[in-house]
């Protein structure tokens, strides 16, 4: 049980990581778009990828928070175990 912590632990700081590492990618990509507006660029490719970033990390957060449940799913039953 102990060691599924871990293991569980260990993935949702990954998981913490890549909406980090997302969240900072999205904000690069809307600054590549608006300077790109500003010179009159087209935008069509960078529009696509901010959108694709940004569905991206809305599965990122979805899979943080799964194992984020899990994890106290984990941690109440330890509890729980602990009292009887």
């Amino acid at each position: 049980m102990i060691r599924g912590m871990f293991d569980e632990r260990d993935r949702f700081a990954q998981a913490d990581r890549h909406v980090s590492v997302l969240k900072e990618r999205i904000i690069r990509q809307r600054a590549v778009l608006v300077r790109a507006q500003q010179k009159g660029h087209a935008t069509e490719a960078a529009e696509s990828l901010l959108r694709t970033l940004e569905e991206s990390l809305r599965g990122f957060e979805k899979h943080r928070q799964v194992i984020f449940d899990r994890l106290e799913a984990k941690q109440r039953l330890r509890s729980s175990d602990g009292k009887m």
